[in-house]
């Protein structure tokens, strides 16, 4: 649900300005509910109730306006082949979460494989480490507080491990870690992809974070039951060329070719 996106034609009654206000409505409220995978806070802040039945009213509306192919004569893709892929700039994959409409897609297509036909020939190597520093601090500072949630819940249990020395001193190293490192974020593809100022600084300040906080989740993992324990993994790097991202594009093209939309299946 949310995650899928399936090629629709536009009716001849639609209203291009008024489709065009009806799908920032809908990604906006389908971003509300959770039905995507962004990652940038929503736009809305509504009760889940309130923004369920708004989201059925301009879905209902916007399926009015478009003709979804069946499942059986183009079947549907992920969203996240771009929308969740490390590959592409941040901003790019949150604007990944919506329907798409003809106009909109054709140049979005374009724009994606222009991206991968760089990057896979090895331009822009400065950008794509400023690109993984972002996304590693990140799932550093998700880490982190997942370790630290871990070592609060254990202080509600009595057990005789909760008195070892050893577990005392882990928690401790857990509830005294500095904050993860803050990196700039590496914001859209530059045209000269030389390395900014502090680029080499922020590499080594999120390197130096991962080793400590793996250490740190080590030594409370020994001291604690299962139910506590976590494990730090290193970032794993996203493979090129991504035989995924290409199957979508072949499965794209003749959508694009046909001035088809994409819509956003929640």
């Amino acid at each position: 649900m949310g995650t899928d996106r399936v090629p629709a034609a536009v009716r001849d009654h639609a209203d291009p300005a008024d489709l065009a206000l009806l799908v920032r409505a809908h990604a906006h409220l389908s971003h509300t509910l959770g039905l995507t995978l962004r990652t940038d806070p929503p736009p809305d802040k509504l009760d889940p109730a309130t923004a369920l039945h708004r989201w059925q009213h301009l879905d209902t509306r916007l399926r009015t306006l478009l003709t979804l192919a069946p499942e059986t004569s183009h079947p549907s893709h992920r969203v996240a082949v771009i929308g969740a892929n490390r590959l592409f700039p941040p901003e790019w994959r949150q604007a990944a979460w919506t329907t798409l409409l003809p106009d909109d897609l054709t140049e979005w297509s374009s724009r994606w494989r222009r991206w991968y036909a760089a990057i896979t020939t090895g331009r822009f190597h400065h950008y794509l480490a400023r690109l993984r520093t972002w996304d590693t601090a990140h799932d550093l500072a998700a880490a982190q507080a997942d370790l630290t949630a871990a070592a609060h819940a254990t202080e509600a249990r009595t057990n005789a491990w909760t008195r070892e020395p050893a577990f005392i001193q882990a928690r401790h190293l857990v509830h005294t870690l500095p904050p993860p490192p803050s990196p700039p974020a590496p914001g859209p593809p530059p045209a000269d992809d030389a390395p900014p100022p502090g680029q080499r600084t922020d590499e080594e300040a999120v390197a130096g974070h991962l080793a400590l906080l793996r250490q740190t989740a080590r030594e409370f993992s020994r001291t604690v039951p299962a139910p506590f324990k976590r494990t730090i993994r290193p970032p794993q790097g996203h493979p090129l060329p991504d035989p995924w991202l290409e199957s979508f594009f072949d499965w794209l093209e003749p959508v694009v070719r046909s001035r088809h939309a994409l819509y956003l299946w929640a």
